[in-house]
């Protein structure tokens, strides 16, 4: 069940809601021109999904149950990622969410949300360790 809580009350199992989204020639393109890389493995036909794009759809905030409080910052401080498997141009995956452990550090708060995108056979095709973060004004 997808939490209902704001970003910076997550702990460990808690889970925010799955997305699910094709990742388009059109979604692609974009990141080719923002990233001025056209390498032939990412244009034409049997074109692959840039890693940008699965970058970018691994954030945490591209859950549909992502919420911050008002007053609420969020800070990505660490990254670490696994590009598992290329995948095609016009495959539908799926991105999934979950809090895996929280720390203390200098005072703050963290936590560590896995992200895991699969393809819609469920073959995993990337694995992101999110580490946050999040500020709050008084």
């Amino acid at each position: 069940m997808p939490t209902t809580k704001f970003a910076h009350e997550l702990e460990p199992g808690d889970a925010y809601e799955s997305l699910e989204f094709v990742a388009s020639s059109e979604m692609n393109q974009q990141i080719l021109f923002a990233q001025e890389d056209f390498d032939q493995r990412f244009t034409g036909t049997g074109a692959r999904v840039h890693p940008a794009l699965l970058l970018q759809m691994a954030a945490n905030t591209k859950s549909p149950s992502f919420r911050l409080a008002q007053g609420t910052g969020s800070i990505l401080s660490e990254a670490q990622t696994e590009f598992i498997r290329p995948v095609a141009v016009g495959t539908r995956l799926r991105v999934d969410w979950r809090v895996t452990q929280q720390y203390e550090k200098r005072s703050r708060r963290y936590y560590i949300m896995m992200a895991e995108i699969v393809d819609a056979g469920g073959a995993l095709v990337l694995r992101r360790d999110l580490h946050l973060t999040f500020t709050r004004s008084h």
